[in-house]
């Protein structure tokens, strides 16, 4: 019996001595797992892989050796040989700070007219760039302010266009080509945005390159075209023998 009771008593004073563990102890850690990591997010933007300037166009370039792949197939007038390509990504176009559309126009494919609608008005840039012009002013309200006021101002020992006018064209002869700048100030801008057409002229400034010929050439495509609608178009006198 005193055995038993020095035993229970040992039990007790081990006991006594562990210190007590916390109940957090005493329970078993959470697994936590890990959140798988995802690659960092990848933006691809729709950016042009190349730019193309607009000095690069050449008048009487083969269509095949024209970079059209910021253009638009506008359509065919008149006849298959008169085509038209518009500008379908401005961002591939370097000068798209002072440029918003071009239109490019094709006879028998090669590039005979280069258009251009401009952002804001170049007027004295292409004056110093092209040298002395030809003003041409049609309107009523323009042709009485030129009664009182010169078409040249001169501004800090510069000439520069009267600001007062806000339609006039100007143009340039060559030997090669013919140059005219028309600036249409009277124009809405809100709604050229909204009815932009491939020879808009309600656009605000326009700048257009053509062939020395290419009046002539349209002449004569739009008279194929009626001869064809009228169906006066010759056939080969080697159809006619089968006849």
């Amino acid at each position: 019996m005193k055995k038993l009771l020095s035993l229970l008593s040992l039990i007790i004073i081990v006991q006594a001595c562990t210190p007590p563990q916390k109940e957090e102890d005493k329970k078993a850690a959470p697994i936590v797992e890990e959140p798988e990591r995802q690659p960092h997010m990848v933006v691809h933007g729709d950016l042009p892989d190349h730019q193309f300037q607009f000095s690069s166009l050449r008048l009487n370039e083969h269509i095949s050796n024209i970079d059209l792949s910021a253009f638009k197939h506008y359509g065919e007038f008149y006849t298959d040989d008169f085509t038209i390509y518009r500008l379908d990504r401005l961002d591939y176009l370097a000068e798209s700070y002072f440029i918003n559309d071009i239109n490019l126009y094709f006879i028998d494919s090669l590039l005979v007219k280069i258009q251009a609608y401009l952002i804001e008005d170049k007027s004295s840039e292409f004056l110093g760039r092209y040298g002395k012009a030809k003003i041409f002013v049609s309107n009523y309200r323009n042709k009485k302010l030129l009664e009182n006021e010169e078409v040249l101002v001169t501004q800090n020992g510069k000439k520069r266009i009267n600001e007062n006018l806000d339609y006039y064209r100007l143009k340039w002869i060559r030997e090669d080509l013919d140059i005219e700048y028309l600036v249409n100030k009277q124009a809405d801008s809100l709604s050229n945005k909204e009815a932009m057409l491939f020879d808009d002229s309600r656009q605000q400034y326009k700048l257009t390159f053509q062939t020395k010929d290419f009046d002539h050439q349209m002449a004569w495509v739009k008279w194929e075209s009626y001869k064809e609608s009228r169906g006066l178009v010759a056939k080969p006198a080697s159809e006619l023998s089968r006849e």
